[in-house]
């Protein structure tokens, strides 16, 4: 690579070997130039990788169609909207503290040992004696899971080559939409049988990925290196534990208050009230600690606060939250618009999607390849959000008569848009920042990709089942509120049999006038990246020597 002295305008110029007192540990691997695992250890390496993010992502939504059993089972209709926030807390509130993790421990350690945790959470869920057991193990698959996912990025970019990178960053993230589509589908088959085993299959899926790990990966410690050891206690010494409590507790307080909303507590109510202060204090506390790094340092503060300063990562870190939502929402919602316009199951309802998830699953693939080949990132932003964009606004003016394949013609758009551009991210801002930050790049655009992921769910969500149940409240005003959230979750078959035959129509209606409001962040969330793209930088950051031949054996 150059050595050439860096600009605001070409920061990827920038010597690529600092001196390794001061890099932070994983960048001192981004160093390396050639993978040496190829052939068949790599496939299997990769495949057996590839089954542990497929595990984490169906489990994001293989309850969609579990909740009618569980309610039955467990008799616990009012503690149900744990079942998807308790994953959504546990997998936010880890991601920070992970990241840590795997600066300060052998990666391979610290991944394997999350799965085998997604395993046992996996078994909690499965052998819930009670809907407090199934919420812990919901929790714990969500803190365990997002630690997979962090492990996955973290190795890919320490084990592959430049030129390669964004390749296999994206077919870590085709996965991740192919398994979040085949959640509903997979959690119905298993229903039909036995809810309990949409769980356990887990632990089948690991139990054959796990060894391969074992075997194949090489371990890879930050923190050693020749003949030197680390002590455990000098890896932890330094661990932000503030940073990590108050990033938990507005983590928790906000995401529980956005969902809980209305749904299990009036929104003026002292509940929900005191979620919002609380949520609301310890962001500021937390934003305050981060900043003069009080009691830690700045070197082991939580959050990689130094790259605010750089404002083409920024940029990217915004755009980032802006097309997950963008990408999420339809994701989510596409579903529930066919099964209540068309009657769908959701498996059915799931299948409709598959538009989307193969575009978008050959679109990441193809902007990972492309991508460093051509040099200029600003034109994938540019083209994706204008399509993703122009599909999100397309799904917001749908009715309960629109089309299929106007519904689908949306998803081709979303899928194509979205696609080529949503993980560019994970690989442009390496060229971006300092290469004596690049430790530090991972968990800053991972954390921008799950703001984008939770609370653009958690805000679509609230306004759905808010403005429906509204609007229900006034066609059904003899129905209890429980009742009318029953009509709008689908937790019980017979609720719409309940409604007065003259009015099912208007309640249909009613629903579906709700549902398009979800869709309203969703493209706000593409214009913003549209914006973004504008004032990207227009320089060429990827040169001969990147984009040499992507190896994938």
């Amino acid at each position: 690579m150059s050595t050439t002295t860096p600009t605001k305008d070409s920061p990827s110029k920038m010597e690529k070997t600092p001196n390794s007192d001061t890099e932070s540990p994983p960048t001192k691997l981004l160093n390396s130039s050639r993978r040496t695992i190829r052939g068949l250890p790599w496939f299997l390496l990769t495949t057996s990788i590839s089954l542990t993010m497929f595990i984490y992502a169906l489990d994001n939504t293989i309850t969609a169609d579990l909740v009618p059993a569980i309610a039955t089972s467990f008799s616990s209709v009012s503690l149900l909207p744990w079942l998807s926030v308790g994953f959504q807390v546990g997998a936010f509130i880890a991601l920070l503290p992970i990241t840590k993790l795997y600066s300060k421990f052998n990666a391979k350690v610290v991944y394997l040992t999350n799965v085998v945790l997604f395993m046992g959470a996996s078994a909690i869920c499965g052998a819930a004696p009670s809907m407090d057991a199934m919420i812990v193990g919901r929790v714990l698959l969500g803190v365990s899971g997002s630690a997979i996912y962090c492990g996955i990025l973290f190795l890919v970019t320490v084990l592959c080559e430049e030129g390669e990178r964004g390749l296999y960053i994206s077919l870590a993230g085709a996965v991740w939409g192919v398994g979040t589509v085949l959640g509903p589908v997979v959690g119905g088959a298993f229903e039909r049988v036995d809810w309990r085993w949409a769980f356990y299959i887990n632990i089948v899926i690991g139990g054959v990925a796990a060894p391969v790990c074992w075997w194949v990966l090489p371990g890879f410690d930050p923190l050693e290196g020749g003949e030197t050891k680390v002590e455990w206690r000098e890896r932890w010494r330094g661990f932000d534990g503030v940073g990590t409590v108050l990033f938990t507790a507005w983590s928790v307080c906000l995401v529980m208050g956005i969902n809980f909303g209305d749904v299990l507590y009036p929104w003026g109510s002292w509940q929900i009230v005191v979620l919002f202060v609380v949520g609301g204090l310890s962001l500021v506390a937390f934003a305050v600690q981060q900043r003069y790094s009080w009691w830690t340092t700045t070197a082991e503060r939580l959050y990689p606060a130094q790259l605010l300063r750089n404002r083409e990562a920024d940029l990217l870190a915004l755009s980032a939250i802006c097309s997950n939502m963008a990408i999420f929402i339809p994701i989510f919602y596409i579903p529930v618009y066919f099964q209540f316009t068309r009657g769908d199951s959701a498996i059915v309802a799931a299948v409709r999607l598959l538009p989307l998830i193969a575009i978008v699953s050959v679109a990441l693939v193809g902007q990972g390849f492309f991508l460093v080949r051509l040099g200029y990132y600003w034109p994938w932003y540019t083209v994706g959000a204008s399509l993703g964009l122009a599909g999100n606004v397309m799904l917001y003016a749908a009715d309960i008569n629109t089309s299929e394949a106007y519904i689908y013609g949306a998803e081709v758009l979303i899928g194509f848009g979205l696609g080529i551009y949503n993980q560019a991210g994970y690989t442009v801002i390496y060229k971006v920042i300092n290469p004596a930050d690049a430790g530090y790049a991972l968990p800053f655009m991972m954390v921008a990709q799950y703001l984008g992921v939770t609370f653009g769910l958690s805000i679509a969500g609230a306004a759905f089942i808010n403005d429906a149940k509204n609007s229900l409240a006034a066609l059904l005003p003899a129905f209890t509120d429980d009742q009318l959230t029953s009509l709008i979750s689908g937790t019980s078959d017979s609720a719409l049999e309940l409604v007065p035959e003259e009015l099912r129509g208007a309640v249909i209606v009613a629903i579906v006038d709700g549902l398009r409001k979800v869709f309203i962040p969703a493209f706000a969330g593409a214009a913003v990246c549209l914006g973004i793209s504008a004032v990207l930088s227009k320089k060429r950051v990827f040169t001969s020597e990147d984009s040499g031949a992507a190896v994938v054996g």
